[in-house]
């Protein structure tokens, strides 16, 4: 019996193009959507872009406009998950890769749904469940990308650097929103998000491409 992949490595045969094709695209689409969210909610929204928070924009009459942004970018790194999953590009560190992916939709989805931040009431110094959460996006974005910067430089040199670099601005501007007093602590905040876009981006950019790359071939 003749295998109709005879010539094709037994990875590349069995690959989904379509499945590559549509998680790079939600990749994309998801993971840009809180950019728009949070334009649309500026100008609604009376906010210091200097002083205040992404989780700021989250409270009030127009919490819904950030929520959303929240709930596509989870879908969007969901999508990511299941596409690094499908392709995998390593061994283990890839796969500790995929599982920071999958628990980023996860906190992602959960800060949308409680979006009451710092304490609870103004006599306490509980914290909230929502900042309790937001703790857990420090590792998750440092861990995820350097786990899986070796893999991506197997699809293109460009990619596994920009995800170390992706990881390093995180880490720098996440720890600068930590310590930085309330005054300027929203901007960089806001620097720390955009860098993980050096992750997710040239993530979707792989699976997109490897996507349309095998349909290609299979046409």
């Amino acid at each position: 019996m003749t295998d109709v992949t005879e010539g094709t490595p037994r990875a590349l045969a069995e690959e989904r193009p379509e499945l590559l094709t549509l998680c790079g695209f939600l990749g994309y689409a998801g993971n840009l959507a809180p950019l728009p969210a949070l334009l649309l909610a500026l100008t609604l929204a009376k906010h210091d872009l200097i002083a205040d928070t992404i989780s700021d924009l989250g409270r009030g009459p127009h919490h819904w406009i950030m929520d959303t942004g929240f709930y596509l970018n989870a879908g969007g790194l969901l999508a990511l998950a299941i596409g690094a999953a499908h392709l995998h590009l390593g061994r283990w560190f890839w796969s500790l890769g995929i599982l920071c992916l999958a628990l980023l939709a996860l906190v992602i989805t959960l800060l949308g749904i409680w979006d009451e931040f710092h304490t609870v009431g103004s006599e306490t110094t509980q914290l909230t469940v929502h900042t309790k959460l937001s703790f857990a996006l420090a590792p998750l974005f440092l861990i995820g990308p350097l786990a899986m910067a070796r893999g991506a430089a197997q699809a293109a040199r460009w990619t596994g650097t920009a995800f170390v670099v992706s990881a390093l601005l995180w880490a720098v501007f996440a720890t600068a929103f930590k310590l930085a007093p309330t005054g300027y602590d929203g901007i960089l905040e806001k620097a720390a998000v955009a860098a993980t876009l050096g992750w997710t981006l040239p993530l979707s950019h792989i699976l997109l491409r490897r996507g349309l790359a095998d349909a290609r071939r299979a046409a």
